[in-house]
């Protein structure tokens, strides 16, 4: 879905910068399932490339999913984990604080708590990561991926309770959403239709954590609040040279900022256990 004021129809050779947006690359893809030529995986995923880290990263997603279910088969709930088996592999304060399994950081991302969360996240990872992918390249991408991780998985366990436990992908998500707000702030100036850009940015954030917060498990707040921040942050401090004036000042304000973040929440873990 794509907002567009009565205003923005006059002036459509001004809009090519607000196009190039990553808000507006993301919304405006949806237009291509109205295409006669489409092919039907582009109904769901309208940036489908086979060959992107994104679409790797999907298959492995529900890949692990189904091995972990078909392990610890919950006959009960066929397509649900086990809760006890949750507690086992997903990240919790306690785990992490207590037992030192700081490895959970990273695995708890790959792991989700039942099918239906699994591919609501992969969805929204093919249609918003791929846009992230084919604007930064595979290696940033994956650097973005890796920053998220570590700011919104570290802040989940520095601030929940100890037993609280959480999985998933989300904080890479929120990072996404933070790389588009970041955009949306950067090149502020330069927007001519600022009210269709807020309405594509506020539907875009709306609809991604209406759904993912339906899941149990599937992050908390202050993560996803973590992943926005490494996603706001990451262009200031890798991509400066993108930036007018002060990108210096700013390369290094932010850089500070995420280190006392990461480090912050790395030793509240380690000196406050539960």
């Amino acid at each position: 879905m794509s907002f567009r004021t009565r205003a923005s129809n006059n002036f459509n050779n001004d809009y090519s910068h607000d196009s190039n947006l990553l808000i507006n690359k993301y919304t405006t893809s949806f237009n291509n399932t109205f295409k006669r030529d489409i092919k039907f995986i582009q109904i769901l995923f309208p940036s489908f490339d086979l060959y992107s880290i994104t679409f790797f990263f999907s298959l492995l997603l529900i890949f692990l999913f189904v091995v972990i279910d078909i392990i610890f088969f919950n006959f009960s709930s066929p397509l649900f984990i086990n809760e006890d088996v949750i507690k086992k592999i997903g990240i919790n304060r306690f785990a992490v604080s207590n037992n030192y399994q700081y490895y959970k950081l990273v695995t708890a991302t790959f792991l989700h708590s039942n099918i239906w969360n699994v591919l609501i996240n992969t969805y929204y990872l093919m249609n918003i990561g791929t846009i992230i992918e084919k604007n930064y390249g595979k290696a940033e991408y994956i650097i973005i991926m890796i920053l998220s991780v570590a700011c919104g998985n570290l802040l989940t366990c520095a601030t929940s309770k100890c037993l609280d436990v959480q999985m998933g992908i989300s904080p890479i998500l929120s990072g996404f959403i933070g790389l588009f707000l970041q955009d949306i702030i950067v090149h502020y100036d330069d927007i001519i239709d600022k009210l269709s850009i807020f309405g594509n940015f506020i539907f875009s954030f709306l609809s991604l954590y209406l759904m993912i917060s339906i899941f149990s498990y599937n992050g908390n707040v202050l993560g996803n609040v973590g992943g926005i921040l490494a996603g706001v942050s990451y262009p200031y401090i890798f991509k400066s040279d993108t930036l007018h004036g002060n990108s210096r000042k700013l390369k290094i304000l932010f850089a500070i900022f995420i280190t006392l973040l990461l480090s912050g929440s790395l030793a509240s873990l380690i000196v406050f256990k539960c």
